[in-house]
């Protein structure tokens, strides 16, 4: 879910294939003080219930007890960021100058070939299958499990899957790089979709906003200088003027996802919400220099499958 508050708190998927070094990059970046949520360790911690599946050698787990835990501790650590800038007074430059620091970024790095799942935002590991095999039978894997893996990433399963769920995909493939290469590849992407996101966002905010005004002047409602039209997205963070995120009928609308705010095309005046025509996907097309170096595509192993 993309939270309508602002500044965002964003929720981002380290994923794919097993063997690809997510949990390595993972504790790496959260020795460095960076948000991370190990979901392996996250699923045990909370008891979400896992069934064997012996013939393909892994665990399934129950996606929607999952989810309904993950949603929880996610609102959590909103909560938490929102309480700890709520007395903050920065302007947008120095607000993402003070996410330049690990622990000040408003970032939830999910690590887990399950992340996707569970999030907007994704960066996907690559490796060369060969490598892959390799790094597998390193662990004794089955021969079988091998072959499931390699294959998998071979022809773009967990890409593809990421494609299904979340809105921004990126790919990092490290069949040459050294772990560290990784960890700082992971570090400049994350920081670069930050900022790329909060500009995008602050803009799209400052657009509904104005169009609420453009609204609310051609309907002539009756509203008194005292009790102007609250802007449904909150485009403040500084304490003096952060505003909750409403509705025309002062309703809290901070749960509504930002998609479902920004994709629908009427004025649902008798639940009193006021929504926008457009879509805020449309506003991220790709132009960052940095996140354009992680656009995927650029590996195709498809050819190595028999």
């Amino acid at each position: 879910m993309f939270h309508s508050s602002f500044p965002p708190f964003l929720t981002i998927a380290l994923t794919g294939t097993p063997g690809t070094g997510k949990t390595q990059v993972a504790k790496l970046l959260e020795a460095e003080g960076y948000q991370v949520l190990h979901l392996t360790e996250f699923i045990c911690s909370c008891k979400i219930p896992v069934e064997r599946d012996d013939e393909r050698d892994c665990n399934i787990v129950d996606m929607d007890s999952l989810e309904e835990s993950f949603f929880e501790y996610q609102k959590e650590k909103r909560h938490d960021f929102e309480n700890k800038i709520q007395n903050m007074s920065l302007s947008d430059d120095e607000f993402i100058q003070h996410t330049k620091q690990p622990k000040n970024l408003p970032v939830l790095l999910v690590e887990s070939h399950l992340a996707h799942c569970l999030c907007d935002l994704a960066v996907v590991l690559r490796s060369h299958p060969a490598v892959l095999k390799e790094r597998l039978d390193g662990r004794g894997y089955s021969e079988k499990k091998v072959q499931e893996n390699v294959l998998s990433e071979a022809i773009d399963i967990i890409l593809c899957d990421c494609f299904d769920y979340c809105r921004r995909v990126y790919e990092i493939d490290n069949s040459s790089q050294k772990i560290s290469d990784t960890v700082s590849c992971v570090k400049e992407l994350i920081h670069a979709l930050y900022e790329d996101e909060f500009l995008k966002f602050r803009s799209f905010v400052s657009q509904m906003n104005e169009k609420n005004k453009c609204k609310c002047k051609s309907k002539k409602q009756n509203i008194s200088d005292s009790n102007p039209a609250q802007p449904v997205v909150s485009s403040g963070f500084a304490a003096k003027s952060r505003q909750d995120v409403k509705n025309i009928s002062g309703q809290d609308l901070e749960d509504i996802p930002l998609a479902e705010l920004a994709g629908t095309i009427s004025v649902i005046e008798e639940e009193g919400v006021v929504v926008y025509e457009g879509d805020y996907d449309d506003a991220l097309d790709e132009t960052h220099p940095v996140l354009m170096k992680y656009i995927p595509g650029k590996n195709d192993w498809s050819g190595l499958v028999d």
